[in-house]
């Protein structure tokens, strides 16, 4: 590519799904539209949280603080305060769900396998990101190039030399209990990622003509089979890419899935850049590359590489949130996040010509116009942070969100996740703004039944909301406890019906809390927005970025009939 003087272009590859590396793509589907604040904004339905109990770190357990149930609130959204008065009956298992490994086509800049081995230096990547997160399990999607072309004990990393434990029923390898270096125990489970089918947890490897896509144009026959097939193999099958329109909210509801995407990172960076071809607009992208200096390599602005997300988090895609609350007025479809890392993130070539003086020329020009951090990306590579790391690293997205399953006590397992994950005992947490400590949304039914989030009960449901008490810090960035206290949280209660969905309360501030009768039939799930004021010092000369509201955690329903 010849380059002019003073012209540049540059290509950022988010390739959530893309063919190969060098083609400037973020996914596939349609643009996406936005909101500011980093969520969906006030007029839309929200969503419920919960607080973490531990589990047993030797099973994968969680590491996630204790939760306890509140006093009772008074009503009407009034704020108060509440303390706890004993354990809820289940632990909350840290997760993450739509995961790439080298055994993706696409995964580890397009080289995940050598000669049909796992790159080593992107495998070590990831099994140091799921063990250095604190996570309890991960259930990886991997596209059917070149996950089904490999052993399923392959595809589920499996090591021997690493003290990894295979799962076993029926003489079929079904999951792996990776080892950490601490000995504690990450529970993976493999599935697929094709257009829009992501199986989670499959049990074994199924038939070739499941390893299928489905959209709107799949006819209908064909794409219940492909679901009930999937079933049969034991997977909860979930959508992938729920902001894209080629799959609509009515063909969700016919085909029986189970679960669908609220979000997934990549939306932001396609909004940001304005489509999948990201080279028609050069001064957009310099914009934005200018907008991450102070996290990447040689910034002196303090700010915590981490928290680059929160110059992303604004540019929102909104319709898979959309999409969901319009599934929920026929039934009910389980909303998770998802991560979607490839660690697959580069910016191709801004000169590559084959006439050396031209390439001479072109070099010289743009590094005069290029910031200096920019600079080496003439040549094209990876965008590299202040702490060493590249921006899309396995580790530092899996800090960004996770997903919350409420499960029975013990060790963890495939069975229980999937139990849970198929009845909605979820919620999804963007864990860069903390851990919700103290948060608790249950109902309480008739004959003093306790309802977690997604179960069901015929009203009225009295629903109890109590808002966190503080973020505490996970892995990533870190925060003090009078930091902490300096968070702004402002939490919402919605309900869905065939109507509908509209915002039935909200209350303000930390602690806060709230109880109400939920007479009328509908999913009642709750939103909380932060302000990270928390976040201020980790910023560093980005500390405004920390005035900024946006989505820190989103539930799924409890259901009135």
């Amino acid at each position: 590519m010849h380059m002019a003087p003073g012209i540049l272009v540059c290509t950022l590859l988010f390739a959530c799904g893309a063919e190969s590396v060098g083609t400037a793509t973020v996914g596939g589907g349609s643009d996406a539209t936005a909101t500011s604040a980093g969520g969906p904004s006030t007029g839309e339905p929200g969503t419920t949280a919960i607080t973490p109990t531990t589990g047993d770190a030797s099973e994968g357990g969680g590491s996630a603080s204790a939760s306890t149930s509140g006093e009772a609130a008074s009503s009407g959204g009034e704020a108060s305060t509440g303390a706890p008065q004993e354990p809820d009956p289940w632990t909350v298992r840290r997760g993450i769900m739509h995961l790439h490994s080298p055994y993706s086509h696409d995964a580890c800049d397009g080289a995940g396998l050598m000669d049909g081995v796992p790159n080593p230096g992107c495998l070590a990547d990831l099994r140091a990101a799921l063990c250095d997160t604190g996570l309890d399990f991960a259930l990886f999607t991997d596209h059917p190039a070149h996950m089904q072309e490999h052993p399923f004990e392959q595809v589920l990393l499996y090591s021997e030399a690493d003290g990894d434990e295979l799962v076993m029923t029926r003489d079929m390898a079904v999951a792996n209990r990776l080892r950490c270096p601490d000995d504690r125990r990450v529970l993976l489970a493999a599935g697929y990622e094709s257009t829009h089918t992501m199986p989670l947890g499959l049990h074994h490897h199924v038939d070739a003509k499941l390893y299928g896509g489905l959209t709107d144009a799949v006819p209908e026959a064909e794409a219940k089979a492909l679901v009930e097939g999937l079933k049969a193999g034991g997977a909860v099958v979930a959508m992938a890419h729920s902001e894209e329109d080629d799959l609509s909210a009515a063909r969700i509801v016919e085909v029986g899935l189970d679960a669908m995407e609220w979000y997934n990172p990549h939306g932001n960076f396609k909004t940001v850049l304005g489509g999948d071809s990201i080279s028609a607009d050069p001064a957009q992208l310099l914009e934005l590359l200018q907008g991450l200096l102070p996290f990447m390599a040689g910034s002196k602005s303090g700010a915590h590489p981490d928290l680059v997300y929160l110059r992303l988090l604004p540019s929102w895609p909104v319709e898979g949130f959309k999409k969901w609350r319009e599934v929920q007025r026929s039934r009910a479809v389980t909303g998770i996040l998802g991560s979607d890392v490839h660690q697959n993130v580069a910016v191709a070539p801004i000169c590559d010509n084959p006439n050396p003086v031209l390439q001479t020329a072109c070099v010289a020009a743009a590094q005069a116009v290029l910031p200096e951090a920019l600079a080496g990306l003439v040549t094209g590579g990876t965008i590299d942070m202040s702490d060493g790391g590249r921006l899309d690293s396995f580790a530092r997205i899996l800090r960004w969100l996770e997903n919350r399953v409420l499960t029975e006590a013990g060790p963890v397992t495939l069975a229980q996740l999937q139990d849970a994950l198929r009845a909605g005992h979820n919620y999804g947490l963007f864990s860069v703004f903390g851990e919700p400590e103290g948060l608790r949304f249950v109902g309480h039914a008739a004959d003093d039944v306790l309802l977690w989030i997604g179960d069901t009960a015929p009203g009225p449901v009295t629903l109890e909301l109590r808002a966190p008490l503080r973020p505490l810090a996970l892995a990533g960035a870190q925060w003090s406890a009078a930091e902490a206290d300096k968070a702004e949280i402002r939490s919402e209660l919605w309900r869905t019906d065939a109507d509908g969905s509209v915002k039935v309360d909200e209350i303000v501030g930390l602690g806060a809390t709230l109880e109400r009768v939920g007479a009328e039939p509908g999913a009642y799930h709750v939103e909380v927005y932060v302000r990270p004021q928390h976040l201020r010092a980790a910023l560093g000369t980005e500390a405004t970025l920390a005035d900024g509201e946006y989505l820190w955690l989103i539930t799924n329903p409890i259901r009135v009939q």
